[in-house]
């Protein structure tokens, strides 16, 4: 059955769309698929780089049992086998100094009674080491052995780990077990970025949950063993990828395991698959809104060409009755014919794009005014020849190849550039085949378009974000040297005056510029010009502070645990401020008389809120102390800055100072 004429161009822009969807759809899924291998690739390497971290811990944490061994049975050899626990715990002491990961280091005697301790007030609770000794019977001789999980007094979890001795005659020493802050590989779990729903563990291979980033104690110290990591992935290979919902909060996500090898440990880290597929999910949108704009551009090309079909069938009937009724009749259908035709053509030429129809030899058959005046020539001189007989210059390769695969049916649509008249251009070509009843293809329809200024456009526009970036980088630079200048003159003036309030006001105003000059610092040596990533830049402030007051020579410690926050600049200011008069207050007032200590400076993101704390473990405040009654002026302008921040300083005593605040602004 034969498809009415009016009916073929709605056919063959349903064609064109459905191409086009298939086409889209296709790469979709492509897309997705190389999204998920991505996330699959970045998982693993992840997984690896925090197993090689966790061995190299545990190896450390060997290393120093190792050292206390050994000192141990010097003492043992050198005093013929009398008992010095004293020197024994001075000597476990001595192999434990400058250690962040171990707290503490115990040792038991043969009868498992402790011996000798590092630290008596960090001892575990006994259930911790009743079950660490339950383990080390069971395993094998100078192996390392994991104990159980507990949280000391501060809120912070700890781990035993540790082996059994031997004296030199092969007999039973006793056992040597550290105290593990598992804080130093949450912190390190806590700097590597997973997406917002993604996650980081640590268990032991029994699937106790040692470390999870972000820290949820409610799923630490649980046993996992039911999970289908440990229950169907673990017993097939020690190191794999999956895609599956995982257990702990019904979520879906891609995630890489790793098994250690020479420790019982797993480690294993996830991505969510809406973090995975956030940018596949954008490429849908704009895929279906050009699909769109696609769909009703074919649609209503169809419409008028079906309407012209129309018309000209209904000249044709006209024509046959006229011819039917009389000459005069016939006539009078054929200037309604002429007429429909020069409507059509009025069409065309309005059009700012070149149409054309060409047979399959290559035979202009049709084109409109734009196509004309492009080759310089009437319709009439076109209709009939070949852009070879037209131009003497054969189309480029590419060319040539568009137009074969249309002559077979398939329609083309591409960019192609061109030079016409000594300029070049860039014309966006579509090529529709033109499909005869029996299914051959006698022809193709064109249509090309100058789409060279919205080329030049994206340019400029890609040359001008490159020029705003340069001239904002500039500036920052700019204000960061001229801050500096300030600091250089206020450290002359500084050098003229003797000790007394008046150079102490200057020390003040000197860090407070300092701590300006590091924001425009680090906004112009980044990437990211409109945020400052505040862990870097506070690490860099309290090196700068502890340089200027000597903090190091008067054994005070500054110690930073800041989450990974990106702060603007009008944020990022009054932060370093507050965070200059805080830690320059305990410096000034919490060590006396050479007085050693720590000031540890922590901002933390909890929910929807950024909490900002800075403690000392100095001599506190006095008793009766009121922030907001204090003639303190750092505190007072410390108190202001917090209000800038959207916050309401605090203060208190607990061990030392300590301030507090909610920064809302920064939320």
């Amino acid at each position: 059955m034969s498809i009415p004429l009016r009916l073929q161009p709605y056919l063959l822009a349903i064609a064109a769309i459905a191409g086009l969807a298939a086409f889209a759809a296709y790469d979709l899924v492509r897309e997705r698929a190389l999204s998920v291998d991505d996330a699959k690739t970045n998982t693993a390497n992840i997984a690896k780089l925090l197993e090689e971290h966790t061995r190299q811990s545990l190896r450390h944490i060997e290393a120093r049992l190792a050292a206390g061994e050994a000192r141990l049975a010097e003492l043992r050899a050198a005093a013929d086998d009398r008992p010095l626990w004293p020197d024994h715990s001075a000597a476990l002491t001595a192999s434990l100094a400058g250690d962040d990961l171990i707290n503490a280091l115990l040792w038991l005697g043969p009868n498992d009674q402790p011996r000798a301790s590092t630290s008596p007030s960090m001892a575990a609770p006994g259930e911790a080491l009743t079950d660490w000794l339950a383990r080390a019977r069971n395993a094998a001789p100078n192996s390392v052995v994991l104990g159980r999980l507990w949280r000391d007094t501060s809120g912070q979890w700890r781990l035993l780990v540790g082996r059994r001795t031997t004296n030199r005659d092969g007999s039973p020493a006793g056992a040597l077990v550290a105290m593990v802050d598992l804080g130093a590989i949450q912190r390190t779990f806590d700097a590597v970025d997973t997406g917002k729903n993604g996650f980081i563990t640590l268990f032991r291979s029994d699937g106790w949950m040692l470390a999870t980033a972000p820290r949820n104690d409610a799923l630490i110290a649980k046993n996992w063993g039911d999970a289908p990591m440990f229950k169907e992935h673990l017993p097939r290979a020690a190191t794999g990828t999956v895609q599956q919902v995982v257990v702990r909060d019904n979520t879906e996500r891609v995630y890489s395991y790793r098994a250690l090898a020479d420790y019982p440990l797993v480690v294993s880290t996830g991505i969510s698959m809406t973090d995975a597929l956030d940018d596949w999910r954008a490429r849908v949108g704009w895929d279906a809104a050009l699909l769109g704009l696609a769909a009703v551009a074919a649609l209503t090309g169809a419409a008028a060409m079906s309407r012209a079909q129309t018309r000209r069938e209904s000249v044709a009937r006209e024509s046959a009755e006229a011819i039917r009724l009389s000459q005069a009749s016939a006539t009078q259908a054929r200037h309604k014919a002429e007429h429909s035709e020069r409507f059509l053509r009025a069409i065309t030429d309005s059009l700012p794009i070149r149409i054309a129809y060409l047979d399959r030899d290559l035979r202009f058959r049709f084109v409109n005014k734009a196509h004309a005046e492009r080759f310089g020539l009437t319709r009439e001189a076109i209709i009939g020849h070949t852009r070879l007989e037209l131009t003497a210059a054969p189309p480029v390769d590419q060319l040539q190849a568009r137009f074969d695969l249309v002559l077979q049916g398939h329609e083309q649509r591409f960019e192609i550039d061109i030079v016409h008249e000594g300029r070049a251009q860039v014309a966006e070509t579509y090529l529709v085949p033109d499909i005869a009843a029996d299914g051959s293809v006698v022809g193709f329809y064109t249509a090309v378009a100058d789409v060279t200024e919205r080329h030049s456009q994206q340019r400029r526009l890609t040359q001008a974000l490159a020029e705003r970036e340069t001239l904002l980088r500039e500036v920052y630079h700019r204000v960061k040297n001229n801050l500096q200048v300030i600091q250089s003159l206020l450290n002359l003036q500084r050098r003229a005056l003797p000790e007394g309030p008046a150079r102490s006001a200057l020390d003040d105003s000197m860090q407070r510029v300092q701590a300006m000059a590091l924001v425009h610092e680090k906004l112009y040596q980044t990437g990211a010009l409109d945020a400052v990533a505040l862990r870097e830049y506070v690490i860099d402030l309290l090196r700068h502070l502890g340089d200027a007051t000597g903090a190091g020579q008067r054994q005070i410690s500054l110690l930073a645990e800041i989450d990974a926050i990106q702060a603007a600049l009008e944020v990022a200011v009054p932060f370093g401020l507050l965070i200059t008069e805080l830690v320059g207050n305990s410096l000034k007032h919490g060590f006396p008389d050479g007085r050693p200590g720590h000031i540890r400076v922590k901002l933390s993101r909890q929910d929807d809120q950024v909490w900002l704390s800075v403690r000392d473990d100095g001599v506190g405040l006095a008793p009766g102390f009121d922030i907001n009654s204090t003639a303190s002026m750092g505190l007072q302008l410390a108190a202001s800055l917090a209000g800038q921040l959207g916050g309401q300083l605090q203060a208190s005593n607990d061990g030392g100072a300590v301030f507090s605040v909610r920064l809302s602004r920064m939320a």
